[in-house]
């Protein structure tokens, strides 16, 4: 896991214990308590499938970019053996 990735997950487990943290701590019922917990919780789903979107979709650019570099690599090669065997 790269620095970057260890900071957002450090942030967002931070930021889900701070609130749990407040809700529990909160005077409130025990329906309201539950409530606000489970809203918590399908938020924090909900940014994590945008964050997997995200990182899924930069994986699948990098992935086709390395093709195409590969591709052209391979061209390029046999465009030059193409031509030192005509030279010679």
């Amino acid at each position: 896991m790269n620095n970057t990735a260890k900071i957002i997950t450090g942030v967002v487990a931070g930021v889900a214990a701070g609130a749990v943290t407040g809700i529990l701590l909160a005077p409130d019922s025990g329906k309201n308590t539950r409530k606000k917990i489970a809203e918590g919780a399908n938020d924090m789903v909900d940014n994590l499938k945008e964050e997997a979107e995200v990182k899924a979709k930069s994986a699948k650019e990098t992935y086709n970019d390395s093709l195409e570099k590969a591709a052209n690599s391979t061209k390029n090669g046999v465009d030059k053996a193409k031509e030192k065997l005509a030279i010679s």
